[in-house]
């Protein structure tokens, strides 16, 4: 993709707002493609801008400095009076679930998107359950919505026990422990999940806890995060670096990702890929992603969830079936594919 690279650098810029400063699921998708892509421009602002002053920088100055070229906007938002720009919008949650935004996210959102995928030349998305969200929610022409499914990058895998013990003792883990993927997004169910988590504690093993972690400091965006004083045996890492999280994971009992809504659910194939059976949503995108790899439940039922970690944690050899499984799983998504959709795609529109 390197050489493909080369020849687009002059006609393709990508819109780094997001990616240049923050830390999440989409922002992971853009670094990944663009180290597949590293001769295409890159434009971000000097300094992290969010809020009203983001969006008035994407709107106002990055056309100026896109300076006609194709931009790809790879966070969802872009400068909707800009034409030649394709844009990869991950799902379309602030419409489907607009309660668990802050309202001054959900109107911005709700104002722009709309006019943003009319305007553009064409549109990107991860998994087939939010291509059809899009055609459905924003009338956008089918031939319009193109799938570019996410990858898994090559730092998740199988990691030595050594390691494992190291990051454990780093977080001062002494036992075992299932590992729960949440962030402030309420998306990512963390107060059902704790009251799975409250309804089985009696009957799971006494050296098991449940580990949560995952950023938790986007209030702006979703609110405040649950209180997890209320709840025994839990504990709270909050953010972890990139390098400690393979490890972190293939170190768990089971991987927990309740989520009620995705587009992708990129934690998924990153925890079958370390090792991990993995507990996931039968809702949304997850279940499309993760195929018969993972035990799939009902996210809205914290009976559900807890039955499903039960199974889990009482069967070897129900986890040993989803470990294989979920190895084989994860290969189906690779980023130097993504890299050469995107290649592909930037090709055709760049002019």
């Amino acid at each position: 993709m390197v050489d493909a690279a080369g020849e687009l650098g002059s006609r393709v810029a990508v819109n780094m707002r997001a990616a240049a400063f923050e830390t999440g699921g989409q922002q992971r998708m853009t670094l990944e493609i663009m180290k597949r892509l590293p001769e295409i421009g890159r434009i971000a602002p000097r300094r992290a801008l969010r809020g009203v002053k983001g969006h008035a920088w994407e709107q106002l100055m990055l056309p100026l400095l896109a300076h006609g070229r194709l931009l790809w906007s790879p966070s969802a938002t872009g400068p909707a009076a800009y034409a030649k720009q394709i844009v990869t919008l991950h799902d379309v949650a602030f419409f489907d679930i607009p309660e668990f935004f802050a309202p001054s996210f959900l109107r911005a959102y709700q104002a722009l998107i709309p006019m943003l995928v009319r305007r553009v030349a064409h549109v990107v998305t991860v998994s087939a359950f939010s291509r059809q969200r899009i055609i459905d929610r924003l009338g956008v022409p089918e031939d319009k919505v193109s799938i570019i499914y996410n990858g898994v990058s090559p730092s998740f895998g199988p990691r030595a026990p050594s390691e494992i013990e190291a990051v454990k003792t780093a977080f001062g883990l002494n036992g075992r422990y299932v590992l729960l993927h949440a962030t402030s997004d309420p998306r990512k169910n963390l107060g059902r999940a704790l009251e799975a988590w409250r309804g089985i504690v009696d009957r799971v093993a006494p050296d098991l806890e449940l580990v949560v972690f995952g950023l938790t400091g986007r209030a702006h965006v979703f609110g405040q995060h649950e209180d997890l004083s209320a709840t025994p045996r839990v504990r709270r890492l909050g953010y972890v670096a990139d390098e400690a999280v393979p490890a972190l994971i293939a170190g768990a009992e089971l991987f927990l990702f309740p989520s009620l809504y995705e587009g992708f659910g990129l934690p998924i194939i990153e925890a079958m890929r370390c090792g991990a059976p993995v507990l996931t949503s039968a809702a949304t995108s997850t279940q499309e992603i993760a195929a018969d790899a993972a035990l799939c439940v009902d996210p809205t039922s914290a009976e559900a969830i807890g039955r499903g970690v039960l199974a889990l944690l009482e069967s070897s050899e129900l986890r040993a079936r989803f470990v294989e499984r979920g190895f084989k799983r994860a290969a189906d998504f690779d980023w130097d594919d993504a890299a050469q959709a995107y290649g592909r795609l930037f090709e055709r529109f760049a002019g």
